[in-house]
């Protein structure tokens, strides 16, 4: 057992249960198989929500996890009686959570405390919570946590105004912990031979990557550097396959290619053989910075991806720049970063990750 394993393993040999974000995203999923190398190889239930692709189910199961879903609520509330249920990391407090998915967590850890159990949270992200119900349901489940761990500032305003009083403790993505045993982007051996674009798209936060900006920032990077092919990297296929097609499209007299599939091992390698990473989703930004290629972030008003781009000196293009000009001095000033001082924030974040275990 690795000692941040060690760190993290449930008292008493309880079962772990795993709650994660939405499989089919390549982010959720790196952040479940840390949870799943952190057990030290005794492994844990997974709870799912919707029917997953093939090749997701093989790494959770290879990585010793047990999918169950968790549409049946009193099923997957036996699952959790006595066991250490494990929230996070990722944004998973959020306003747009299903109503049933929120009342099984909430029983789950009822069941959980009932037999001696506990919830423990790990990088939390947290969103601003309205609607009453949620709101109402949440305070339930994260009341029954000790501390509660989270991933940034953001986090800390929303939850101050989710559970007035409860302050939660401040660490880091858990994206940032190096664990063997779990698929991290690391720098490749060969050449940095590909621009890579990582759109988000989420109609529920009026997120996307388009616009004149995005087109000027890739005409740029061609310019910049020669010889780099173009990939769009679609982190969440369901969700980023039409948008990665219709920018393939547009983009057709540079070949682009779309890496559209479900094997986090492929996506990692892709980022360590990045030139150039453009982008407006927070963990391609991250998967940039852990294989230290150069990146850009395109701002379309996601204050996470701000305050991470900032913090690591990321040139920040705004998503309505019209001005060639502009885009092109953010993509030189991308490709020039200061490598020395990334790779010590690069530490200050692991270490700050690894709070999340305490």
């Amino acid at each position: 057992m690795t000692g941040a394993a060690a760190m993290c393993a449930a008292p008493g040999g309880r079962r772990q249960v795993f709650v994660c974000g939405d499989l089919h995203n390549l982010g959720d999923l790196k952040l479940l198989l840390q949870n799943l190398a952190l057990t030290g190889g005794r492994g844990g239930i997974v709870r799912y929500w919707a029917a997953l692709p093939a090749p997701v189910v093989r790494q959770v199961e290879a990585a010793g996890g047990v999918l169950v879903p968790g549409r049946p609520l009193l099923g997957f509330a036996r699952h959790a009686l006595g066991a250490e249920i494990v929230l996070g990391g990722g944004q998973l407090v959020r306003d747009n959570v299903a109503i049933r998915a929120l009342l099984g967590l909430a029983l789950a850890v009822l069941c959980a405390r009932a037999g001696g159990g506990r919830l423990v949270t790990r990088g939390l992200g947290v969103s601003a919570v309205r609607s009453p119900l949620r709101r109402l349901l949440w305070r339930l489940v994260l009341r029954a946590a000790g501390t509660l761990n989270l991933r940034d500032e953001l986090s800390a305003r929303h939850l101050a105004g989710l559970l007035p009083g409860r302050r939660g403790a401040v660490h880091a993505d858990m994206a940032f912990l190096p664990l063997e045993g779990a698929p991290a982007p690391v720098p490749g051996p060969g050449a940095r031979r590909w621009i890579v674009v990582a759109p988000c798209v989420d109609a529920g936060e009026c997120r996307g990557l388009d616009g004149a900006a995005l087109d000027a920032a890739v005409a740029a990077a061609l310019a910049l550097c020669p010889g780099a092919g173009l990939v769009i990297a679609c982190h969440d296929p369901h969700r980023d396959r039409a948008a990665a097609t219709a920018l393939a499209a547009r983009w057709q007299a540079h070949a682009p290619r779309i890496a559209d599939g479900y094997d986090l091992g492929a996506l990692c390698g892709l980022y360590g053989e990045a030139a150039l990473v453009v982008t407006n989703r927070l963990h391609a930004l991250v998967f940039a910075l852990l294989a230290d290629a150069p990146a850009l972030a395109i701002e379309d008003g996601s204050a996470k991806l701000r305050a991470l781009a900032e913090r690591f000196g990321v040139p920040l293009l705004p998503q309505a720049q019209e001005r060639e000009p502009r885009a092109a001095d953010c993509v030189a000033a991308a490709l020039a970063f200061d490598r020395s001082h990334r790779a010590r924030l690069r530490q200050e974040m692991a270490g700050a990750a690894a709070g999340n275990l305490r």
